[in-house]
């Protein structure tokens, strides 16, 4: 059979985006999974997905973020944004058993081989990037950021955690099936617009100061969830936070949470 061209894949080395004719891309897909161009991984699609849009995209697959952190510098500074998660599994479940114990394998991972990704790899992966390039947006996605995007119980510490995007600094979450959602930011943020900008997208997360929420409640019914303090001290508040949050996840048009 013969054999692709090199780019029939997207590029994952900086060699491989100067071979396309690019000096710059797009977006930087930042991704804790190995990158195979199938649809079983959730990387390949949505990179996929935002070529299809007309942009240049180059994913970073697997970084190591414990040298100095020259995979997540290899393509620059893209144009619009990063975009990270940290791959088909929550890292946590990737690689911790229920019972706690260190798996020994890795399904996402060439050959199976176990800890090519840090744990809470979302926030460790952003929060190198925000201090890399503090003015480059980055969105964040993904089964652990949907999990994550507001007050959750975290089985691994056995305590309430905040949004993902207080603890990651992530600029927007895009939770849930992520095709449309990108596309829709991309456009946005291609057009001109700040990332700051973007508070009305569906499916989507992001955080304002509280002075901010009543100006984008408009006529809109907003459901007001407790705060993270308040479900941190009173249990009942974080159980009774629980039900809206699981019920609007699962409705065709959803009430925003606040």
């Amino acid at each position: 059979m013969d054999q692709l061209p090199l780019n029939s894949w997207l590029p994952i080395t900086r060699d491989e985006m100067l071979s396309r004719g690019w000096d710059d891309v797009d977006v930087v897909l930042v991704t804790g999974d190995a990158y195979v161009d199938h649809p079983a991984f959730a990387n390949a699609v949505i990179a996929r997905v935002i070529e299809d849009a007309g942009f240049r995209v180059a994913l970073v697959p697997q970084p190591n973020w414990q040298d100095d952190l020259r995979d997540f510098r290899k393509f620059g500074k893209p144009r619009l944004c990063f975009a990270v998660a940290a791959g088909n599994m929550d890292s946590m479940v990737n690689h911790y058993t229920a019972n706690k114990r260190i798996r020994s394998d890795d399904a996402y991972t060439p050959g199976g081989v176990a800890g090519f990704r840090p744990d809470y790899a979302t926030v460790v992966y952003t929060t190198i990037l925000k201090r890399i390039y503090p003015d480059v947006p980055v969105i964040i996605g993904g089964i652990e950021a949907s999990m994550r995007r507001l007050t959750h119980y975290d089985y691994w510490s056995d305590s309430l955690k905040p949004s993902i995007l207080i603890d990651s600094k992530a600029d927007l979450l895009i939770y849930g099936m992520g095709e449309q959602g990108i596309r829709m930011v991309l456009n946005r943020l291609a057009s001109g617009e700040a990332i700051s900008s973007l508070t009305d997208l569906p499916q989507t997360a992001f955080v304002i100061e509280k002075a901010g929420v009543d100006l984008l409640k408009g006529k809109e019914v907003w459901i007001s969830l407790p705060s993270f303090e308040t479900c941190v001290s009173d249990k009942l508040a974080f159980s009774q936070s629980f039900k809206p949050i699981e019920q609007e996840s699962n409705k065709a048009s959803a009430k925003k949470l606040v």
